[in-house]
């Protein structure tokens, strides 16, 4: 989970993201493009923000204005329009947090709706690390995502609710996929069975025996946390207490991970 080190800024440039794209050009010898238009940067920042075209007369009106730092007042405007914004991200994180699945098997009721607490979350721009760590140790509004989906009838191992915890922390807040790893090690990446279970068995309620392709193997899980360099989860504690371990070391300052993924 290692964190990326910022390059020395060139020519004044200094804003972390510009470090970055100026190093990653010199390395392949090319130089800095020209900035987009007035009408072009509108557009991208009006649709980025709120997911709606501009307005002609705004248009028009930004085109017009000739004030040095009128893109930098126009992100503030745009990001001023909490209602606007929220509506259009919440598709976006209803998405990636599953908050919106309907599909084949599930049951009604057998999944908790979380939209009304990420609607604000989204509206009051909560900070990302706050907003994970109340979707991984959640309150009674935020509580849904980790719970996962109950389908109907009898699953295979891997879609029982604990490992859908662990494909989905995994996924949405670091950016690797733990369903491969659910039935057997990983064919395509470093993750094994048995840390995918570890994972899921910070969630569990009770002892967690691992699965492989489906098959009870006798070898029960324990909770862990896959990177323990940055700490790890106290297996005789709670599950509510295992959860608050896991939301921290999520968003521990030295997972790097955790922000990449977000980038």
């Amino acid at each position: 989970p290692r964190v990326v080190t910022l390059p020395p800024a060139e020519n004044g440039r200094n804003h972390p993201i510009d470090r970055l794209l100026d190093s990653d050009l010199a390395k392949r010898g090319e130089s800095l493009p020209p900035s987009v238009s007035d009408s072009v940067f509108l557009r991208r920042a009006t649709l980025d923000s709120n997911g709606l075209l501009p307005t002609p007369a705004a248009l028009e009106a930004f085109v017009a204005n000739q004030a040095s730092d009128k893109r930098e007042q126009m992100i503030e405007q745009l990001l001023a329009k909490d209602v606007a914004y929220a509506d259009h991200w919440l598709t976006t994180w209803n998405d990636l947090l599953r908050n919106d699945y309907t599909g084949t098997g599930f049951i009604t009721g057998g999944r908790k709706q979380i939209t009304p607490w990420l609607y604000a979350a989204l509206r009051e721009n909560k900070p990302y690390d706050d907003l994970v760590r109340e979707l991984i140790s959640p309150s009674a509004d935020s509580t849904g995502f980790i719970d996962g989906i109950q389908w109907r009838g009898d699953v295979n191992a891997s879609q029982s609710r604990e490992i859908q915890f662990a494909q989905n922390v995994s996924q949405v807040f670091l950016g690797i996929n733990m369903k491969c790893a659910s039935c057997h090690d990983s064919f395509v990446d470093r993750w094994t069975l048995s840390e995918a279970y570890n994972l899921a068995a910070i969630y569990a309620e009770k002892p967690l025996e691992l699965n492989r392709c489906d098959k009870p193997t006798g070898k029960m899980a324990e909770p862990k946390w896959i990177f323990p360099e940055l700490g790890d989860i106290d297996p005789d504690a709670s599950k509510t207490q295992r959860l608050k371990q896991l939301a921290k070391l999520m968003t521990h300052p030295e997972n790097g991970r955790f922000t990449r993924t977000l980038v």
